[in-house]
């Protein structure tokens, strides 16, 4: 890779992650407005709910987050298709490291369920107000109903947010910085662009998680089946709670009765349990890794001589001070 190449190919991702960044807000806007201008609608409020929830989601996820950064590095970088799949990071991996990604994320979810409701309190205390009341759901269990909250919560974000955040900004990361580096940006990167203050810590821990995860394996795939996995179980106890579901009942008796230190006490073995799955998870990867793509690119990276200038970092700084912004308003305004 020569250096002029790799100076386009950062400046090419750092426009991308500003323009998800500018369009991430304008959406949510756009929604918040469409939201007034349709309460009146004659719909069940379950099906209310959901569609609106769709109204945001599919062009969010699958225009801003998958197809946008997909053309971009296309045409501007002049990648062939699967170049561009090659710089995202989607490869083979390891299919026992796959596996692990499903105990992992129950280890996550309880985490950041602690980490959630300590950053709350944090919050409270300075007077945030939460938003009040809970998504809408049908008064018998539909399965209809529920595919579309897994397609909508779990499988578009696992795919999309991951091409967005774990693949070719990831990557240009790498490229030009050091992994620690690079799983810290990309880390607060993912909580930042939640653009919702409630969400900005724990996604920022999990995402944090999640770039290390890739790094290590070479493949973005288990990222997607660890924040597939993480938010299918967050839909499944949402459904179970609201049906009176044994998994529902218990949960939803232990969240109503934790002290805030007890909590911590389980929290604290998940995240052991979590350290322990992700030091199996490098044994494995370390075992089965012919060659790291992200170790040859940084390589090829400090072969070329490029690194990058401030200048060549204007609109990552950009999309910093817009998703900055939007979490500041989300708390100011109890969104």
């Amino acid at each position: 890779m020569d250096k002029e190449y790799a100076k386009k190919q950062y400046r090419t991702v750092a426009l991308t992650v500003f323009i998800i960044a500018v369009l991430s807000l304008v959406l949510r806007i756009v929604s918040y407005y469409v939201n007034l201008a349709t309460m009146d609608w004659e719909m069940d409020d379950a099906w209310y709910s959901i569609v609106l929830e769709m109204m945001f989601t599919v062009p969010m996820q699958i225009g801003v987050l998958l197809v946008l950064p997909f053309l971009v590095y296309k045409l501007r970088l002049k990648k062939t298709f699967r170049e561009v799949i090659q710089f995202s990071g989607v490869r083979k991996s390891n299919l026992s490291i796959c596996l692990l990604m499903i105990p992992l994320a129950i280890c996550c979810y309880i985490v950041s369920m602690y980490i959630s409701s300590v950053w709350q309190i944090f919050l409270m205390i300075f007077g945030y107000t939460p938003p009040g009341g809970e998504a809408a759901m049908p008064e018998v269990f539909n399965i209809g109903h529920f595919l579309l909250m897994v397609f909508l919560t779990a499988v578009l974000p696992g795919v999309c947010e991951e091409f967005a955040n774990r693949g070719g900004f990831l990557t240009v990361l790498r490229s030009s910085h050091s992994k620690a580096y690079t799983v810290v940006i990309v880390g607060v990167a993912f909580g930042l662009f939640h653009q919702n203050i409630v969400q900005l810590v724990y996604t920022a821990v999990l995402g944090a998680l999640m770039a290390y995860l890739t790094l290590t394996t070479g493949s973005v795939l288990p990222a997607v089946i660890l924040h597939f996995s993480n938010n299918l179980i967050s839909v499944i106890l949402q459904n179970a709670t609201t049906y009176g579901w044994a998994i529902g009942n218990a949960y939803a008796n232990f969240m109503e009765t934790m002290l805030i230190s007890t909590f911590a006490s389980y929290a604290a073995i998940a995240m052991l349990a979590a350290f322990l799955l992700v030091l199996l998870v490098r044994k494995l990867a370390a075992r089965s890794n012919k060659g790291n793509m992200y170790a040859e690119l940084s390589e090829a990276t400090a072969v070329s001589g490029f690194r990058p200038m401030l200048r060549d970092k204007i609109f990552f700084i950009g999309a910093i001070v817009v998703t900055v912004a939007s979490n500041v308003l989300t708390f100011i305004y109890g969104l």
